[in-house]
């Protein structure tokens, strides 16, 4: 039945502060794999702990950023990753933020892919980064290869400002002239 099917082909690879797309490349996929696939803040960790807690039996204590790995992910580096997603004994379940024109496909795996509202994703995004620590932006410039912008640049750029630690935005027209998040482009910068 699935010799039918024409998967999705990868056609590039995705390297920059925070995702290797290679880590797929040469994936050994198994036959119960599945994989969750979400752009970014639109539900990726809320699957994953749906998946856990069906596979699981429901345990409250379960580490699922462990259990459930983000391939794409430069760190720790896929040298590192790899080995330790083939060691799982346990139904794997990973989580992938790539297009799909820089995936690789498997006929043995399950994909799920979720998709939100592009105004949630925004502000969710926006918090995501406002909260994140310094730690986190080193882990990120600091593993071997990265390229793109370095991460303190969207560090910087999300920084809170103001009084009370609110963020003060400004939209900003796009081409078309429109400043609505409705109407049409629009970039959200800091003031």
């Amino acid at each position: 039945m699935t010799d039918n099917i024409q998967w999705p082909q990868k056609t590039r690879d995705m390297h920059n502060h925070h995702f290797d797309s290679t880590g797929w490349n040469d994936f050994p996929f198994r036959d119960d794999d599945i994989v969750i696939s979400t752009y970014a803040k639109s539900g990726t960790t809320w699957m994953q702990q749906i998946i856990a807690q069906m596979l699981f039996g429901g345990d409250p204590d379960l580490e699922v950023a462990e259990m459930s790995p983000w391939i794409d992910l430069r760190v720790p580096p896929k040298e590192v990753k790899l080995p330790a997603v083939e060691a799982m004994t346990h139904r794997r379940f990973l989580k992938t933020h790539l297009p799909v024109d820089a995936l690789v496909f498997s006929p043995k795996a399950k994909y799920l892919y979720l998709a939100r509202d592009g105004r949630d994703v925004v502000w969710s995004m926006h918090n995501h980064h406002v909260n994140a620590n310094q730690f986190w932006y080193d882990a990120l410039n600091e593993t071997p290869a990265v390229s793109g912008l370095p991460s303190r640049v969207h560090q910087r750029m999300w920084s809170t400002t103001g009084m009370s630690g609110s963020t003060r935005m400004a939209i900003h027209s796009g081409p078309s002239g429109t400043t609505s998040a409705r109407g049409g482009p629009f970039a959200i910068c800091p003031t």
